[in-house]
């Protein structure tokens, strides 16, 4: 491979796009010699960045119409291109672990931190409750204020993700199959992010229990009615300000929910026939395994669940050190805590209130 392409940038100009010295140089200086010497996907993202270049356009220039056929052996062992090889890496588990997965339905927002150990901030608006919130012109009185604090509690962020080793095999299939391979890896992934985003719903982060939610019955203990329902819908929104568009509940519940019966009827006769899910709260059930039966989480997602990234989404080269097979791994570092603390409701459907 020559240590330079002639590429055409997203402007359609052609440039001469260094893939030797002058790219390990940016990623060492960028990202430090460890993202150099791993061919870190995010240094070498970054570098065709700065150069305006998509990574389609470098494989035209390596002489193919698209990258689903090139060989993996041809990319990897190559020093020029094996930090490309895991830029299209990065982008099949992205398949999976984002375009796929549903854990993003829960999550707020995404917070980036430059520390692995984040301090835990909230609002402190316990003197607003007792405070006139609407005032008369002229009157003079202070305007009710929350106060940001910072709790005594901190965040540890954790290091998650999968990867995948190149034995002389998998050396041999070209992208297009290893695509649909880092996709069932990446949907695993997105598999236990969803797990730890519905637990920390469940049961709120710190072990302390102070994040944990509030928890409400029902009319008959055993028993799970519409009513009861629009009671902890209801209730949720006049109690804590927060309007739930979520209801996550195992697939024994849901199952229940769509036997229920009003006189002897089916209620959601229609559902079952159709295939589909009768809708909870003007939402289909978010079905999670790790939400117990007789329980049943309802969320404001607006509110109830922040993300914190400590490291982004990237993929690095590292040989396996039992078997000395190189391989390519995905990893980030963050952690799911839950912002709101009443913005979500857990309804206990095997006792009464």
């Amino acid at each position: 491979m020559p240590k330079a392409l002639k590429v055409l940038n997203r402007k359609k100009q052609q440039i001469e796009l260094d893939m030797g010295a002058k790219m390990r140089g940016f990623m060492t200086e960028k990202f430090g010699q460890e993202a150099n010497n791993k061919n870190s996907s995010t240094a070498f993202k970054r570098y065709l960045v700065e150069n305006d270049v998509g990574i389609r356009e470098i494989v035209k220039a390596l002489g193919f119409n698209r990258v689903g056929e090139i060989n993996v052996r041809q990319l990897l062992d190559n020093d020029g291109t094996a930090p490309l090889f895991n830029a299209i890496v990065e982008d099949g588990l992205r398949m999976g672990f984002e375009r796929q997965s549903n854990w993003q339905q829960l999550v707020t927002l995404t917070i980036s931190s430059d520390q692995f150990n984040q301090q835990w901030y909230y609002l402190d608006d316990t003197d607003l409750e007792d405070e006139t919130e609407l005032r008369d012109i002229g009157q003079g009185a202070p305007i009710p204020v929350g106060t940001i604090r910072l709790g005594d509690n901190s965040i540890k962020m954790h290091k998650r993700g999968r990867g995948i080793e190149w034995t002389d095999e998998a050396k041999r299939a070209n992208i297009d199959m290893i695509s649909l391979w880092l996709q069932r890896l990446g949907r695993n992934l997105g598999r236990s992010y969803e797990d730890v985003a519905v637990t920390r719903l469940l049961n709120g982060y710190f072990p302390d229990g102070s994040d944990a939610p509030p928890t409400l019955g029902v009319t008959t203990a055993g028993t799970l009615s519409l009513t009861d329902m629009f009671y902890a819908s209801a209730y949720m929104e006049d109690e804590y300000g927060f309007t739930p568009n979520v209801a996550i509940m195992n697939l024994a519940t849901a199952t229940a929910w769509a036997e229920t019966r009003e006189n002897g009827f089916l209620l959601f006769q229609n559902n079952l026939l159709n295939g589909t899910f009768p809708n909870v709260i003007n939402a289909t059930p978010f079905i999670s395994r790790q939400v117990p039966n007789n329980r049943i989480i309802l969320v404001d997602t607006n509110s109830a669940l922040v993300r914190y990234q400590g490291k982004a989404f990237g993929v690095e080269s590292e040989r396996n050190v039992k078997t000395q097979v190189e391989g390519s791994y995905g990893t980030e570092i963050s952690e799911f805590v839950p912002f709101e603390t009443n913005a979500r409701l857990v309804i206990t459907t095997d006792v009464a209130r």
